[in-house]
């Protein structure tokens, strides 16, 4: 039941989602409004809502859709002007180090260090395919924020957000270069959010199922 009232809700905020980040764009360049890529949006809001309607607790939940309504701006975003804005990025990485670790209750060494520690390593795997792939600076920091946000719930949402947004992002990346290979294109940067923002929204239902 939870599950389906947190999909109803995340229908519902997609237009929010639409018009947040048409307000960060920085260009003339708008957002598509076509069919396909509004079924897009709305199916991904749709599996935000339902992913942290898993989660327990009202404080939890409501930083948690907080959250999840924040890197899915940053992945339209990203998806359109090949950006993601600081306006979002920096506010969750705060909040997701200095605090995350007060939300509930018991607080211990471990929770005062785990979204530091998450958000860290995180980083420094971004950083890393930033060097050797198609990663750019503003995913670095994504990176970081979802680190910081999965390690606050725990080492399983924590590795499953890490790996599923890396394997999301050798799709995206292959797809892109192999598409644009085939339509005789130059290699481009590949928006890499949407693939972070999948990965933490799978990392947040894997969080809710597991306890």
């Amino acid at each position: 039941m939870n599950v389906a009232v947190g999909a109803v809700a995340g229908v519902a905020v997609t237009p929010l989602v639409y018009w947040a980040a048409t307000r960060m764009l920085n260009t003339a360049v708008r957002i598509p409004r076509t069919p396909e890529a509004m079924v897009v949006l709305t199916a991904a809001c749709a599996a935000a809502g339902a992913a942290v309607a898993t989660l327990t607790g009202p404080l939890t939940i409501t930083a948690y859709a907080v959250f999840a309504f924040a890197v899915l701006t940053a992945a339209v975003v990203d998806a359109v002007e090949r950006r993601i804005p600081n306006r979002i990025t920096y506010p969750l990485l705060a909040i997701g180090v200095l605090g995350l670790p007060w939300l509930t209750p018991p607080i211990s060494g471990w929770t005062l260090l785990a979204p530091l520690t998450g958000a860290v390593i995180s980083g420094c795997i971004g950083m890393l395919n930033a060097v050797f792939a198609d990663q750019g600076l503003g995913d670095v920091k994504l990176a970081a924020v979802i680190g910081a946000w999965m390690a606050h719930l725990g080492l399983l949402p924590w590795i499953t957000g890490m790996m599923l947004g890396q394997l999301l992002m050798i799709a995206a990346i292959s797809g892109n270069q192999l598409r644009r290979r085939w339509a005789g294109l130059p290699r481009d940067h590949t928006p890499l959010a949407p693939s972070l923002a999948g990965g933490a929204i799978l990392a947040l239902a894997a969080a809710g199922l597991a306890f």
